[in-house]
């Protein structure tokens, strides 16, 4: 489906807006709403509605094209293709955003994919369904899930993690030359999210996540 659940959204673009990146790729674009969101939180609430006046680039990348306004109106470019096939060539971002996208692919695939693209751009922010579920999609195969992520599978690199409703996975990942996240969140996530009682429950955790960063 080229959409995806409201869950975890302000979490995401939290994340985007602390980290103010000036080149945003996102990779499943669907029909368009991350590039919005984008868009909106970076340029339009700061008086830049006008496509001249934009200080921010945002390209896309979709497996196919979808029946949509929203990726001619708000991104700069949009490339079809499977990202897999083009991982190589996404190079120079600030941000690559995954909105419920890394589950579409084989495990294997997506560890070879985070790799490349945290090799080649500053951050990855994605999420992804914290429970695995099935879905297919009739005459959509890149719909199909194929994975299910969990907080270790983050472990070769430093991350922020949170868990939004209970159901979604809200990941920041650093790559060449981020400033953020810091060991410090990754250590903080993986105590808060590895107690059983918390491993579900965002805003609880969250809060244990705070004080761990503040005891250092």
């Amino acid at each position: 489906m080229p959409y995806s659940s409201h869950l975890g959204l302000s979490l995401a673009l939290d994340h985007a807006v602390r980290l103010r990146p000036r080149r945003i790729l996102d990779v499943g674009v669907g029909f368009g709403k991350w590039g919005f969101l984008l868009r909106e939180a970076l340029d339009f609430i700061d008086g830049r509605v006008e496509r001249e006046q934009w200080n921010v680039t945002i390209d896309g990348v979709d497996a196919r094209g979808y029946d949509s306004p929203l990726p001619e109106w708000v991104y700069d470019d949009v490339r079809i293709g499977s990202a897999l096939d083009v991982a190589d060539e996404l190079a120079g971002y600030d941000l690559v955003v995954m909105g419920d996208v890394i589950e579409h692919f084989e495990k294997a695939d997506g560890l070879s994919l985070l790799r490349t693209l945290l090799e080649r751009n500053r951050n990855v922010l994605l999420t992804t369904p914290f429970h695995y579920f099935g879905q297919e999609v009739e005459d959509n195969p890149y719909q199909r899930h194929r994975s299910h992520w969990t907080i270790d599978d983050f472990r070769p690199w430093t991350f922020d993690y949170d868990v939004a409703g209970g159901f979604l996975l809200v990941v920041l990942l650093a790559g060449r030359g981020a400033e953020l996240p810091r060991r410090a969140d990754t250590r903080a996530s993986r105590i808060a999210y590895g107690l059983p009682f918390l491993r579900s429950r965002g805003a609880a955790a969250r809060v244990v996540k705070s004080l761990v960063r503040s005891l250092g």
